[in-house]
């Protein structure tokens, strides 16, 4: 048995203000012995006196608490002056070593003591809605803007999640995508895990939100796992707003042409592999410029986005694609018309542009605006190349304006 003086009992207690396992009470014998590794030996022969080095080294493996180690030392600084008090300091050594147990038990049962006081105060001060939930989908933890996103509510405690079931937020496919993978963490030694992809939950208040999801799980003595949830409703508005204005003309609110080049290439290809007919609208505003001449460029624009509007009307199903090509010019896509439809489209709109009247722009009942049309379609593989096919539409909208414009000119 280690007797132990003052000075080394001094030294003892200073050591335990850090949590070391090297240091074991036998609560049998009341002994108190130095645990080392295979190969390893202490750096001094007294156990009391380590150098720091050897005591960095060994700080990992801590896990007998302070209180552990102060009561072992005062019960063996008192068996070492009496054997008669030997037993009774056994018997309380037994009882403060369940108690140390009942302490680590209760530390597991809450899931990891101090790590998990830090987990919280982590998702609190992070600047993005962030949930905890254990191995079965149970909240445990969730910040304020978890709250503010699931909720919809600012001023609602944290405390209103705690509990619920994560997997009721979750929509299909993703609500069985993520029982699957719950079901193979537990099969196998596999923590569950995965980046941030996009998906779409239902919310407390029946809608739905787009956003994006990551999961990270926690070894804790009990799996948690953290999720971290951003939403993309403002990035999506954000994207839309960015797409219409890259994607559209602002002028007359029909597609750019960059969008008529992208659908023509999309739509040649497809119509082609499948066997489907294809069609070229090509339309241009006869004598513009002398418009433009006698009534201002104000005025041309407005009646730029009266002819847009009729050609838009005239349109014979969603899939065409209607775009302003250049300045006075307009340009269709028609997947899936033969050069019937594409024609009897293009009378259409020659109505439409015909019927069109001024007096609403400040201009007189006798100001009128024609327009000249050309079209090609691809049937029989007769065009090779999408380009080739805009390029035969193009040259039936010159013949038309050369046989005196306001008129239809089809392809040969």
């Amino acid at each position: 048995m280690l007797e132990l003086t003052s000075t080394a009992e001094n030294q003892l207690t200073q050591i335990s203000q850090v949590n070391m396992d090297m240091f074991i009470g036998d609560t049998k014998t009341g002994n108190i012995n130095c645990q080392f590794g295979v190969n390893e030996l202490p750096p001094s022969t007294n156990p009391l006196k380590l150098e720091p080095q050897f005591l960095s080294n060994n700080l990992a493996n801590h896990t007998i608490s302070n209180r552990a180690i102060s009561n072992q030392t005062i019960s063996n600084h008192t068996g070492a002056h009496t054997n008669s008090s030997t037993s009774a300091n056994t018997g309380a050594n037994k009882a403060d070593s369940n108690q140390v147990n009942t302490d680590v038990n209760a530390t597991e049962t809450k899931l990891g003591g101090h790590a998990l006081s830090s987990l919280s105060t982590l998702v609190e001060h992070i600047m993005e809605a962030m949930i905890v939930v254990d191995e079965f989908g149970n909240i445990q933890m969730a910040n304020r803007h978890a709250v503010s996103l699931l909720l919809d509510c600012d001023k609602t405690s944290a405390n209103s999640l705690i509990g619920q079931r994560w997997q009721s937020y979750l929509c299909e496919p993703q609500k069985s995508h993520y029982q699957q993978m719950i079901l193979e963490s537990r099969l196998e030694p596999r923590p569950l895990n995965h980046l941030p992809n996009e998906t779409t939950l239902n919310m407390s208040n029946g809608q739905t939100i787009d956003v994006e999801m990551s999961v990270t799980h926690f070894p804790m003595s009990e799996p948690l796992f953290g999720i971290i949830i951003r939403d993309l409703s403002k990035y999506r508005a954000e994207y839309q707003q960015l797409y219409k204005w890259a994607s559209t003309d602002c002028l007359t609110n029909l597609s750019n042409r960059r969008v008529f080049d992208a659908d023509l290439k999309h739509h040649w290809k497809t119509c082609i592999e499948q066997g489907d007919p294809i069609s070229v609208l090509i339309i241009d505003i006869d004598h513009f410029k002398s418009f433009n001449d006698n009534y201002g460029h104000v005025m041309g624009d407005r009646c730029l986005q009266k002819i847009a509007n009729a050609i838009k009307s005239a349109l014979p199903n969603e899939d065409c694609t209607a775009a302003r090509y250049g300045g006075e010019e307009f340009a269709l896509v028609m997947p899936n018309c033969n050069t019937e439809e594409v024609q009897q489209t293009a009378q259409l709109i020659q109505q439409n542009i015909n019927a069109l009247t001024y007096m609403d722009i400040g201009l007189d009942i006798s100001v009128t605006v024609s327009v000249s049309q050309g079209h090609a379609s691809e049937i029989n593989g007769q065009f090779r190349t999408a380009n080739a096919l805009l390029c035969a539409a193009d040259t039936a909208l010159y013949r038309a304006k050369a046989e005196g414009r306001n008129r239809i000119n089809a392809c040969c």
